[in-house]
């Protein structure tokens, strides 16, 4: 691997093939997937709300909340995950909207009572856009409806960063490697995927944000934020927390 690299702004709109997409769902066990939906229900309306949740990948939250009595749409920038998807709910006879989009220029019909956005996506783009997203958000959510935020790249949870990381996992490898750049505040990652006896070349990059930043852009959005958890068992965020779930509400 170099050591320094390039990563394109709009590495999002290619990176998730159907190995990536495979590698990320393996690394995410059902009971992970089990304690954000308890954590979502929570937080949400009750049924039969209705629910945007982008981006939704293959549909693992998605599925759970319309198995729990949601209206649910899904939105998602890769075509095997939307496709993926559909074929679940089909399969079990779960009626789910869902539509391949960016999720930043969709325009979804009418307002929704919760709009979930779980991952890392907030921090695939940087501050102005992020601000512009968030305000979508705002837009599309319905009056005392909740908005619930969720990412692994507020400052407060990176540093210091380790610089390296290696994971073996049941038919593969991940190793990456880390480059900070600090004028931008942007993670770039470099790293090889073996899965499958293949081996891809992976490049992506998560713009750090502080936790303040993003809750002054939630209210800009007309969202009253109501909570900041580090995690889904409801423990308050706190410098070092792996991950920030911030909890709205619309005014």
């Amino acid at each position: 691997m170099q050591h320094d690299f390039t990563v394109p702004d709009d590495w999002y709109r290619s990176f998730f093939t159907p190995a990536a997409n495979r590698f990320w769902e393996m690394m995410v066990p059902e009971p992970v997937t089990a304690a954000d939906v308890a954590f979502l229900r929570d937080h949400l309306p009750p049924p039969p709300a209705r629910l945007l949740d982008m981006p939704c990948g293959a549909g693992r939250h998605a599925l759970a909340l319309a198995r729990a009595g949601y209206q649910v749409t899904g939105i998602d920038i890769s075509a095997d995950a939307i496709v993926r998807a559909s074929d679940a709910a089909k399969g079990e006879g779960l009626e789910i909207d869902f539509r391949r989009g960016d999720m930043t220029k969709l325009a979804p019909d009418g307002a929704f009572d919760g709009l979930v956005c779980l991952g890392n996506s907030l921090a695939y783009f940087p501050p102005p856009r992020l601000a512009a997203f968030v305000d979508l958000l705002g837009a599309h959510l319905a009056e005392g409806g909740r908005l619930i935020l969720d990412t692994y790249c507020c400052a407060e949870s990176m540093f210091p960063l380790s610089g390296k990381r290696e994971v073996a996992f049941e038919g593969g490898t991940y190793r990456s490697r880390y480059c900070y750049d600090a004028r931008a505040s942007v993670l770039k990652t470099e790293a090889e995927l073996c899965l499958g006896g293949e081996v891809h070349d992976l490049l992506y990059a998560h713009h750090i944000v502080t936790t303040g930043e993003l809750v002054r852009m939630v209210e800009a959005a007309g969202v009253r934020v109501d909570g900041l958890y580090g995690d889904t068992d409801g423990g308050p965020f706190r410098p070092g927390s792996p991950r920030l779930l911030l909890v709205g509400t619309r005014a």
